[in-house]
């Protein structure tokens, strides 16, 4: 029997009286921003020229150069709430500034996330490019760029929730224990949901729904919403959340209208390609990036794939239904078996070879993680440089953190890796972090990152 009947649907707003009622409040602060025409060369050139004069990284604040307050919500960053978003301020800045790219041209992400890269592209009438090794980033990416009218989402919205029937279900795939995140209603009703909006719509509307899907289920799961990776609530904390956990279909209806009155501030006909590696090499015909500016992941920083199980597990995006699959795609990934790392091979940048060797003497898994990390940023760095075009520019946001005591200096090494790759250094900046987002102490092996280095090469 449908646990979803017509009266209870009734009393929600239709999804086109949802997506006004949502884009209401404040829209006109908010469309400001998001229309507002930037430009920040003259910011750009008193930046330039201390470097220049100096030689050595400038402290800069991106958060007072680029007037955006915390959380805003602009266009569509605030879709899903994946976790480490690189703060927006900074692709807009320098996506905005005229010595490195100009309108039509096309800007890459090579690990594009959920996409913030890509939306400051588009805003700025550039065309956007991403690659991502996550199947839920590359879904959200998409959802998040690509135009669709606001009547074509909410005639999908009403079809999706009059045809759930908790008899027709979509699979579970066993990437995780279901039964640990979920309880029984909760789980038929999403199952449910699922299955009518794979059957109801395809293309652009069935990705915009399922990323939206995506941004409920965590929320109505029993975990513990102040963290990224799935941690399980308990004691009065469970309680406390479960009386006050919305219903699914009352949730999602929200979520849809919300994210439908975002979508709506995006340049009409957007769209972006997002492909599933940085480390795929520019095919001839495809087109190069006139600028590229990406924020790598870091070795064994941030838990990508665990902190988006929970939505992957009901998606079906793991290979074989295993996460340790999918992870291996990933690079900074943590999982390695002994045998991977009983006999270590020499580093693929000289520089790291010290630490390296102190890390090991300590820990020999988190050796191979850091290891491995580089020489794979090594062959990534090979793709990128493949798909930047003559002159054209790469700006790279990339943190220090700690390794088992040991200063692990990743901005160096990697920024070592592209200029054996032929990529000259014109600028670098450096950031405090003020946000949890990349907090990555997890145990006495890990630390914190506190700074970001901003480093600008040239393809000369």
């Amino acid at each position: 029997m449908n646990e979803f009947p017509r009266p209870l649907h009734a009393q929600l707003l239709t999804a086109s009286d949802l997506a006004g009622k949502e884009a209401a409040p404040a829209s006109a602060q908010v469309r400001t921003r998001d229309l507002k025409t930037w430009n920040f060369d003259a910011e750009l050139q008193s930046l330039q020229e201390a470097y220049d004069a100096s030689g050595s990284p400038i402290t800069v604040n991106f958060r007072t150069l680029v007037p955006l307050g915390s959380g805003v919500d602009r266009a569509t960053h605030l879709f899903h709430s994946y976790p480490a978003k690189l703060l927006l301020n900074i692709p807009l800045f320098f996506i905005n500034c005229t010595k490195y790219s100009s309108p039509n041209d096309v800007v890459y992400d090579p690990f594009s996330g959920s996409g913030t890269v890509l939306v400051e592209a588009l805003l700025a009438g550039r065309r956007a490019m991403g690659a991502d090794a996550n199947p839920l980033a590359r879904l959200i990416a998409k959802a998040k760029t690509t135009h669709i009218a606001s009547d074509l989402i909410a005639a999908a919205l009403d079809k999706v929730l009059s045809e759930v029937d908790t008899r027709r279900q979509a699979p579970f795939t066993t990437t995780i224990k279901k039964d640990m995140w979920f309880s029984e209603n909760i789980a038929v009703s999403l199952g449910a949901l699922l299955y009518s909006i794979r059957s109801n719509t395809t293309g652009a509307v069935l990705e915009f729904l399922e990323a939206c899907f995506s941004a409920c289920v965590k929320r109505v799961s029993v975990s513990d919403p102040r963290l990224s990776v799935p941690v399980r609530l308990k004691g009065k904390a469970l309680e406390k959340h479960v009386l006050g956990s919305p219903g699914l279909i009352e949730h999602f209806t929200k979520v849809v209208g919300a994210n439908c009155a975002r979508l709506s501030k995006m340049p009409e006909g957007c769209t972006t390609d997002v492909y599933t590696d940085a480390r795929q090499r520019h095919q001839d015909g495809e087109v190069k990036a006139d600028l590229i500016i990406t924020s790598p992941p870091y070795a064994g920083a941030q838990k990508y794939i665990r902190a988006s199980s929970l939505s992957i597990g009901w998606l079906g995006m793991a290979p074989a239904n295993q996460l340790r699959e999918l992870e291996k795609h990933n690079i900074g990934r943590e999982h390695f078996y002994k045998s991977d790392y009983s006999s270590e091979s020499a580093s693929v940048v000289s520089s790291a070879e010290g630490v390296l060797a102190e890390i090991k003497a300590v820990n020999s898994l988190r050796a191979h993680i850091a290891n491995t990390y580089l020489r794979e940023m090594d062959d990534a760095a090979e793709g990128i440089v493949s798909r930047l075009r003559q002159n054209g520019h790469l700006v790279l946001v990339v943190g220090d953190n700690m390794i088992c005591g040991h200063n692990f200096a990743t901005s160096q090494f990697v920024k070592d890796i592209f200029s054996r790759k032929g990529l000259t250094t014109t600028l670098e900046l450096v950031d405090d972090i003020r946000s949890r987002g990349l907090m990555t102490k997890r145990n006495k092996t890990a630390g914190t990152i506190e700074r970001e280095h901003v480093i600008v090469f040239q393809k000369r």
